[in-house]
């Protein structure tokens, strides 16, 4: 028998996510890293300034309407090639989700058309959107600008 999650559930299960990013009064981020050196950091929003994501719909969860996107990092002094993220909640450290990036066609988890990241120079955050299929497997579909 093959299992199926309803779309309302879905999305109370991607509110849930949601609901423990605005936990706590730290800056919600999305950082990319090159192994375990950080690149470049995008702030998601704090309590005071509004949700990383909106209320989910049909089983996706997108950023917040009170952020502008797209958004920019000046990035870090540190050059390197993307190939991981890491999203934390408000709450100070705490992870809410990782994965891969990767080259378009590459199979990761955020692909993009360059994994160059240089020192000091701007990227950008064009989109984030996290689904829930109705077998309950999780994509993200991210579209980065690296630069």
């Amino acid at each position: 028998m093959t299992l199926s999650i309803s779309t309302s559930a879905r999305s109370a299960m991607l509110d849930g996510f949601e609901a423990f990013m605005v936990v706590g009064a730290s800056q919600a981020t999305l950082t990319v890293y090159q192994s375990n050196t950080a690149l470049c950091v995008f702030n998601l929003g704090v309590s005071s300034t509004g949700t990383p994501f909106a209320t989910a719909v049909s089983g996706s969860l997108s950023l917040s309407s009170t952020l502008s996107t797209p958004l920019s990092s000046t990035g870090t002094a540190v050059a390197g090639t993307a190939n991981r993220f890491v999203i934390v909640g408000q709450t100070s450290g705490a992870t809410a989700l990782t994965g891969s990036i990767s080259l378009v066609g590459g199979g990761g988890d955020i692909e993009t058309p360059s994994l160059t990241v240089t020192a000091a120079t701007t990227q950008t955050l064009n989109a984030l959107v996290l689904r829930m299929a109705s077998s309950g497997l999780l994509s993200l579909e991210g579209s980065l600008t690296l630069a």
